[in-house]
This record gives C-alpha cells, sequence and structure tokens, in this order.
C-alpha cells in the first residue's frame, strides 16, 4: 500500500516531466503494474481473512458444542442443575464473538507491525535539546577546524576556518556538492560538526546555546523556500499577530513594495500550495521579506537569487549592503562574480 501510494504521489509531482519526454506509455504500464500487484495482495489479504474467519468460526463451534454435551453430560447424571446448564450456555454464547475477534487480531497486529518498522527511524530520532544558555546577540561567528560527515560516508568537508563580523558581508563559494548548503544548516543546528568547533562572540560554543534562543536571533533564505497555502501576509508573519499596516511600513522601508504591490490581491493574495499562485524568484522574494521581517541578527542566504532576474537581484544585494551593519551576513551561492563588488569576505569551498 505504502509503495502503491509513493509511486502515486511520485507521478503526479513528475508529470510535467513525463509529459515533456512524452513518456506516458511507459508511467502508465508502470503504473498499472505497481496498482495490479496491489490489488493482487489485497485478494490474498482478503483470502487469508476469510480462511481465518472461517478456522476461527469451526474452533467456535467445535468449543460451543463440547460445552454443551459435556453440561448435558453432567445435568442427566444429576451432577448439576439445569439452570446451572443454561448459564454455561450463555455465557459461552457470548464468549465465543471475543474469540473469533481474537483470531482474527493477527491481520491488524501485522499491518500495525510494518507501519511501526516503517515509522521507527523517525520515531527513533532524537529530539532537539531544550537545554543551553540563552543568547542575547551574535557579534561574531568562528568556525575553527570543522570536519562533517553524512553517515557511513566519506567527510563532506574538513577542516574548514573562517570568521565573520557583525557588520560583515561573508560570501561563500563553490562547486555544487562541495558542503556549502551542509556548512549553513550545522549554522541553523540542523547537523553537528564531526569534529572543530564554532564560537559565538568568541566564547560560546554553538552547541551550547538553547536552540530556540539560537534561531531567533537568525534569519535564513533557501534556494527552494518553504511557501505555506496562504496569503502573503500569512507567510510573512507565520503566525505572528501582526496588522497590515505594520507590514506595508516594513515593505516601504525596505523597497519590497515594488515587487508585492502587484500582486493581485495585496498582501491578502493567495499564494498556493507551495507557491504555486507565483513564480520562482517571487518565492524567494517572499522568503527575503519573511527573513528580514524578523529582524535577524545573523542573515544565511543560500543560492537565495538563483531563481530572480537581474534587477531583482541587483535590489536584494543593494538591500543588504544597506542592512549589513546590523547583521553578519553568510551568503552561500557559485556565482562568485554576483558578491564581488559586496562582500567583504569570500571563503571557497573546493572539493
Amino acid at each position: 500500500y505504502a509503495f502503491n501510494e509513493s509511486n502515486y504521489i511520485a507521478t503526479m509531482q513528475g508529470i510535467t516531466a513525463i509529459k515533456n519526454y512524452s513518456r506516458e506509455p511507459f508511467f502508465k504500464h508502470l503504473n498499472q503494474q505497481i496498482y495490479g500487484a496491489f490489488q493482487n495482495e489485497i485478494y490474498k489479504l482478503g483470502n487469508i481473512n476469510i480462511r481465518l474467519g472461517i478456522s476461527s468460526g469451526i474452533v467456535g463451534v467445535i468449543y460451543l458444542i463440547s460445552i454443551v454435551s459435556y453440561s448435558s453430560y453432567v445435568v442427566l447424571m444429576d451432577q448439576m442443575e439445569l439452570g446451572v446448564l443454561f448459564a454455561i450456555i450463555g455465557i459461552a454464547s457470548n464468549l465465543l464473538p471475543a474469540v473469533n475477534s481474537l483470531a482474527l487480531l493477527a491481520i491488524p497486529i501485522n499491518e500495525a507491525k510494518i507501519a511501526f518498522e516503517r515509522m521507527f527511524e523517525f520515531a527513533s530520532t532524537e529530539q532537539e535539546s531544550k537545554k543551553g544558555k540563552k543568547i542575547k546577540s551574535i557579534s561574531s561567528i568562528s568556525i575553527q577546524n570543522a570536519t562533517f560527515r553524512f553517515a557511513g560516508r566519506k567527510p563532506l568537508f574538513s577542516s574548514v576556518s573562517m570568521e565573520v563580523n557583525k557588520g560583515e558581508f561573508l560570501g561563500i563559494v563553490g562547486e555544487s556538492g562541495c558542503g556549502k548548503t551542509t556548512l549553513g544548516s550545522v549554522l541553523q543546528k540542523h547537523y553537528i560538526l564531526e569534529s572543530g568547533t564554532i564560537l559565538i562572540n568568541n566564547e560560546i560554543p554553538l552547541e551550547d546555546i538553547k536552540t530556540r534562543s539560537w534561531r531567533k536571533k537568525i534569519g535564513v533564505v533557501e534556494q527552494v523556500p518553504a511557501i505555506f497555502n496562504g496569503t502573503l501576509l500569512d507567510n510573512i508573519s507565520l503566525g505572528r499577530q501582526i496588522n497590515p499596516q505594520e507590514l506595508e511600513s516594513f515593505f516601504k522601508q525596505h523597497g519590497f513594495d515594488v515587487y508585492f504591490s502587484q500582486f493581485p490581491g495585496g498582501y491578502f493574495t493567495p499564494l498556493g500550495e507551495e507557491g504555486i499562485n507565483i513564480s520562482g524568484g517571487q518565492r524567494q522574494l517572499v522568503a527575503f521579506a519573511r527573513a528580514l521581517f524578523n529582524q535577524p541578527q545573523l542573515l544565511i542566504l543560500d543560492e537565495a537569487t538563483s531563481a530572480m532576474d537581474k534587477e531583482t537581484e541587483r535590489f536584494v544585494l543593494r538591500l543588504l549592503q544597506k542592512l549589513k551593519s546590523k547583521m553578519l551576513i553568510a551568503f552561500i551561492t557559485h556565482r562568485e562574480y554576483s558578491l564581488k563588488n559586496i562582500a567583504d569576505k569570500i571563503f571557497r569551498f573546493t572539493n
């Protein structure tokens, strides 16, 4: 069932590619094969269910006949009253459905077992620690001899050292797969370094800082940002109580009104599931505005302008240049040319 469901989801998500390459016949046949196998398994399960039902029914009848026969014999031998016989028959009749139900429990128990095995990977994941020190401000970040690897793989990056201070724009560049985005995830406390340290304000290791306190101080703009099925206002506020006037003032102050005023419904424009109603560049712009609205002290941008046109990208870079005195900025990209005139430091990853 799970394989059948995941196949349908993958097919629907990839429908554009399937149409573009005219592969509808292949995927139609694939879906028929997988769904056919699923139906066969459903049929087998139905047969098992019927066999279990018949078996438990036969056992139940034999059980009831045995009790009635023995009780009748005991009554005939004047060792038990007739009323007791009827009481025994009544109790046995009430127990019979329960016995049948116990016999049929094998199927849901095995279904639950399989579901648990599939969920065990998630259920066994340790919760993020809620302990640690609270932090009031971020004035510097120092990465010293950092090494990271995913389980069972060679190091993604090793002996990485860099430093960025408040008011500086750090560019992190490199080829795809060299670990730029992973370093950004480490700074967000999604991963833990294998070795090395990250010192905040030259004194507190990142792992000793309370996760919630840390994330309240940072803003993140990803290459494919998360856009929720709500309005522009919903996606900027993320559940906080703000009024449209406050948002309008923020947009005008930072220049976003030029772009968001083009939305047909203004701040109440529905963006759709995963931002289906807006373009890729607009999604990144919404995520950028959302990050700045939170007034971060550390801003991490991971290929945050990859889907923008050149004019919008220039707007973002100019705005970052104006705001960098108020925060630390780490801009992860493979387009080094876009950072040459704005970055104070550029760190280059090599494979």
